[in-house]
């Protein structure tokens, strides 16, 4: 059997797989840090979609990843609960050495990087179930084509 880690380095070789995996991964990013600052500030999806001005449905649809998440719309959630989003980037080449699924079979997602380590974390399992189905079509696509 093939390691995780190894199935995922072969599935983002492809260019166009790679560059839609990372385009999942912001968006769960966005999600979890959306719904840990909702954790740490006692908000719930009823009282965030009364600050927002908004249906806690939608709400639940932009965390869940049902609803695809503007920029603007995540720095309109996270200053309503009292923060503001700040971005920064990273070469793609040091971002693919360090994409790793540690206990992904746990609902546990862990990424590392070479020298930097991001803190481990256990995320929403609907945002998790979301991004993996993304992420799972495009291995299955991709293993039906090889």
């Amino acid at each position: 059997m093939v390691p995780a880690q190894d199935q995922l380095q072969e599935f983002i070789s492809d260019p166009e797989r790679w560059r839609i995996y990372e385009r999942e991964e912001l968006a769960f990013e966005a999600s979890e840090l959306i719904s840990k600052l909702m954790e740490a500030e006692g908000v719930n999806k009823t009282e965030l979609a009364d600050r927002l001005g908004t249906s806690k449905s939608h709400i639940t649809n932009l965390l869940s990843g049902a609803r695809n998440m503007t920029v603007h719309t995540l720095a309109d959630l996270a200053f309503v609960l009292g923060h503001k989003i700040e971005l920064r980037d990273a070469p793609l080449a040091a971002a693919k050495s360090w994409l790793t699924f540690e206990n992904a079979c746990h609902g546990e997602f862990i990424p590392k990087a070479g020298v930097r380590t991001r803190d481990a974390y256990k995320p929403d399992r609907s945002s998790l179930k979301h991004y993996m189905s993304a992420v799972e079509k495009l291995q299955y696509d991709w293993l039906m084509t090889a």
